[in-house]
């Protein structure tokens, strides 16, 4: 092609903009599950759908499936796995969580309920209302969806005021339309005003389109199958790679003071044959617990004094319990 012709038929500036968002776009649905339904929301970080929780599927027992993951990173590098206590495993994270805690610094409870694990529901949806994206009205999707919302779950079925009718949330016939009402506070998603609405059928009550859908719902066990969740070595290993920064030394501080083989009542016997050398400040706040050792020439005999472990009581030592809500 001649620069002639290059010049008159070259690509304009609209057209490669909507290439490379074809590009993009390409890339984010590349790694998203199309079984899954996700709200959309404004700039400002408000959005609203109206939606019904289905029943289980055909050989399941529950309309939801309840697991545990770690979602969390460090200067950019992600940890996102499912959390091995889903099936009553040790966990690494939630180890090394509990022993940052457990030296009572507010410094490592910071790290530790920065990488807390979190609880996630998944069930059916029918989505009613969907004013963003209109194409999803009337089809069956999986949610995900976190603490919140199930207490409105379980709130619709024990409702505080004995004039409020009970509502079988999963149910075609005794459940009711969900609101979904989502907000932005402080920086996170909010759902405080979804709610259901007043009991009602689901299609209108027509049984032939609720077989319909309930042909089209998906399994919910899957989600918590040995397969999906990799082994404590595996997961270890993972977690060292993404904590090997300021906060991995935090870490590694508190397992030597404060770990299950740690024996913090001995006296650390010192090594004449070399000089100690000054901590440096990026041990912070670890410093506070041990003493200096003197950097003066002259040998002198220092006394180490053992740091005071205060032990959180039951409820807080098992803290992690409570960190799943989200």
């Amino acid at each position: 092609m001649s620069f002639a012709n290059y010049k008159k038929n070259r690509v304009d500036l609209t057209t490669i903009t909507k290439k490379v968002d074809e590009i993009s776009e390409g890339n984010k649905n590349k790694f998203k599950d199309s079984r899954f339904w996700k709200a959309s929301v404004n700039k400002e970080g408000a959005g609203s759908a109206r939606l019904r929780f289905l029943p289980a599927a055909e050989g399941e027992d529950l309309p939801w499936v309840q697991y545990y993951e770690h979602n969390f990173d460090v200067n950019g590098t992600y940890y996102v796995e499912l959390c091995p206590t889903t099936l009553g495993r040790d966990c690494p994270v939630c180890k090394a969580n509990t022993v940052l805690w457990k030296t009572d610094i507010e410094e490592n409870k910071k790290v530790a309920s920065s990488r807390k694990r979190q609880c996630r529901y998944v069930s059916n949806i029918l989505i009613l209302k969907d004013k963003e994206a209109t194409e999803h009205e009337g089809k069956v999707f999986l949610y995900q969806y976190g603490q919140k919302i199930f207490e409105k779950i379980k709130a619709a079925y024990k409702p505080k005021d004995e004039d409020d009718p009970a509502i079988n949330a999963f149910d075609f016939w005794d459940g009711a339309d969900f609101a979904l009402e989502i907000t932005k506070v402080k920086g996170y998603r909010n759902y405080d005003d979804s709610k259901f609405r007043a009991p009602s059928q689901a299609c209108g009550g027509d049984e032939k389109a609720m077989e319909a859908i309930y042909k089209q719902l998906y399994k919910l066990q899957p989600f918590k199958e040995e397969s999906k969740f990799k082994t404590y070595e595996e997961l270890e290993k993972k977690f060292n790679d993404v904590v090997d920064g300021v906060k991995g030394k935090i870490q590694k501080k508190a397992d030597d003071l404060f770990g299950e083989d740690a024996k913090p009542s001995e006296t650390p016997k010192e090594k004449p044959s070399k000089k100690a050398k000054e901590a440096p400040a990026s041990d912070a706040p670890w410093e506070e617990a041990v003493k200096k050792p003197s950097s003066k020439k002259k040998e002198t005999k220092t006394e180490t004094k053992t740091p005071e472990v205060t032990v959180e009581g039951e409820d807080n030592i098992n803290y992690y319990e409570d960190l799943a809500n989200s």
